[in-house]
């Protein structure tokens, strides 16, 4: 299992504090499939948006790394979490 860690930032023109870490959360587990490897997130405000830390089990961390990105793209898809385009490591 491997620790990925993402900065998700605010790209919205909306009020801040309409969809927050634990929206970010609930989306990344609604979007999660088997094959996605998810084992935990953590999730908290940051400065401009949601610091994430995603637990992917995976054979490498380069494979762990993808299976985060793409979780995310589904989840950051739709919804309130709409709001949130993925930055860089915190």
């Amino acid at each position: 299992m491997f620790a990925v860690q993402l900065t998700l930032l605010d790209v919205s023109a909306a009020p801040p504090g309409e969809a927050g870490p634990s929206d970010v959360q609930d989306a990344l587990w609604a979007s999660a499939g088997p094959g996605d490897g998810l084992e935990h997130v953590r999730a908290r405000t940051v400065p401009g948006g949601v610091g994430l830390v995603l637990y992917v089990r995976a054979s490498d961390r380069e494979a762990a790394e993808l299976r985060a990105h793409a979780l995310l793209d589904r989840a950051l898809a739709d919804g309130p979490v709409g709001r949130f385009a993925v930055a860089a490591p915190p």
